[in-house]
C-alpha cells in the first residue's frame, strides 16, 4: 500500500486567527488524537458523489472552487498516509500516521467559537480523522528555524488548509524537527 503525505493546516489566511489552536488542542486531546475540519455540517465521510451532492443541496451552488479541491484531497486520506498538522504562522505542531479514516462525529467539544470569524459564529469541526502522532504534538516548530530549502519552506506556506506533498519531504521534516535544537529566536 503506498502512503501519500499531507498538510493540514489550521486558520485561515486572515492575520490573527491563531484561536484555531483551541481545534488543536481539541485534536491533540481525543482518544484517539486527530485531526479535523471545520466544513460544519458537511459529511465529508461520505463518497465524493454523495458529498458533492450534499453540496450542491445545501449551498445551491455547483461543487467546485476552492474548498471543493481541499474536499477531495481529504476524502483522498487514507489509514496509513502521514500527516502535517500545522498552525498559524508558518509552525508545524506534529507529524503524524493515519490510524482510522475519515468520520463524521457531532460532538458539542468541536463546536468552536472563532474570534473575527463572523462574530459569535461558531464553527463546527465535525469532520475527522484518527492519527498517531510520531512526533511530539506540544513541541511547536516555526518552519523558519528548521533550516529547510526555500523551495520546501514555500510549499509548507501556501495558504490552502490541505495540501498533497511528496512522500520524500516526511523522511526530511521528521529528522529536521527530531534533530532540531531551540535556539534564541533572532529579535526582529
Amino acid at each position: 500500500m503506498s502512503k501519500n503525505l499531507w498538510r493540514v493546516r489550521l486558520g485561515a489566511a486572515k492575520k490573527g486567527h491563531d484561536r484555531y489552536e483551541k481545534v488543536l488542542n481539541l485534536c491533540k486531546n481525543e482518544k484517539p488524537p486527530c485531526i479535523a475540519v471545520g466544513w460544519g455540517g458537511l459529511d465529508l465521510s461520505k463518497g465524493i458523489d454523495k458529498i458533492e451532492q450534499y453540496w450542491n443541496q445545501d449551498y445551491g451552488e455547483l461543487f467546485g472552487g476552492s474548498d471543493t479541491a481541499q474536499i477531495r484531497r481529504w476524502v483522498k486520506m487514507k489509514k496509513g498516509d502521514h500527516i502535517i498538522a500545522m498552525i498559524r504562522p508558518a509552525t508545524i505542531c506534529a507529524i503524524g500516521e493515519i490510524i482510522h479514516d475519515r468520520y463524521y462525529k457531532i460532538d458539542g467539544n468541536f463546536e468552536v467559537e472563532i474570534e473575527g470569524y463572523d462574530e459569535g459564529r461558531k464553527v463546527n469541526f465535525f469532520n475527522r480523522i484518527d492519527v498517531k502522532w510520531i512526533t511530539n504534538p506540544d513541541s511547536y516548530v516555526r518552519i523558519k528555524y528548521l533550516g529547510l530549502p526555500k523551495d520546501l519552506e514555500a510549499k509548507l506556506n501556501i495558504p490552502l488548509t490541505i495540501i498533497e506533498l511528496d512522500h520524500d519531504i516526511y523522511n526530511i521534516l521528521k529528522n529536521k524537527i527530531n534533530t532540531f535544537e531551540p535556539k534564541e529566536a533572532p529579535s526582529s
